[in-house]
């Protein structure tokens, strides 16, 4: 007998899903880092300060878009795995330019 019903398995559509509205929260989550910034550092904030951060959210939008793209023509599986490679390339990123 199986715990959850046969609509919550998760196939490799269900992960492109859940890879693209991870990939959407993560450009949510980086812009509302430069509206943080923003208000510690108040009105001396530079633009400068802003730049990565932008830089990151440019990275995650392409590659947001990349995986959409790849749904829309039902590569679920390449979809996914691009959803997870941006993961990785956006950890690099912030290690990298942000520190």
């Amino acid at each position: 007998m199986r715990f959850f019903p046969r609509s919550f398995a998760m196939t490799s559509e269900r992960r492109a899903q859940l890879g693209i509205s991870v990939q959407f929260l993560v450009m949510v989550r980086t812009l509302g880092e430069i509206f943080r910034l923003k208000y510690v550092d108040g009105v001396t904030f530079p633009i400068a300060a802003a730049m990565p951060y932008v830089g990151g959210v440019l990275i995650a939008a392409c590659c947001c878009w990349t995986a959409v793209i790849f749904y829309f023509f039902r590569r679920y599986s390449a979809s996914a795995w691009i959803a997870l490679a941006s993961v990785f390339v956006l950890l690099v990123y912030k290690i990298a330019v942000i520190g």
